[in-house]
């Protein structure tokens, strides 16, 4: 490979990690500058001969898919987490339970404020 094709790898293999630290890390608003360079830098990879770069591209993409899936699970545990927020939240102020023949219900309690007297 040319100079500049294994600097287009090793650049894009380097944002790759980068990448994937920060979904590890939680660091989400990183994303969307990593997002942008790693376009200009995978628009630029058609140009590569691909007889000697397919061992180098079959791992970036390797390393793509795996950030794809740390991405996904991220997105999941964020889903989880706001449930599970939501749930506490609702704790408070509503109880659900089953009745003898098996059926939901919901249990409102009343606004819990405060009684003022003089």
């Amino acid at each position: 490979m040319r100079t500049d094709e294994t600097t287009l790898i090793a650049t894009l293999d380097a944002l790759l990690r980068d990448e994937a630290e920060a979904i590890r890390r939680g660091n989400f608003t990183s994303l969307e500058a990593l997002a942008a360079r790693k376009t200009d830098l995978v628009g630029r990879l058609p140009d590569l001969p691909r007889r000697d770069a397919d061992g180098a591209l079959s791992r970036l993409r390797s390393r793509a898919e795996a950030n794809q899936r740390l991405l996904s699970a991220a997105i999941e545990g964020v889903k989880a987490a706001r449930a599970r927020v939501e749930a506490i939240r609702r704790a408070g102020s509503r109880l659900d339970t089953y009745d003898s023949a098996g059926r939901a219900q919901s249990v409102t309690f009343g606004g819990g404020g405060v009684e003022k007297r003089a």
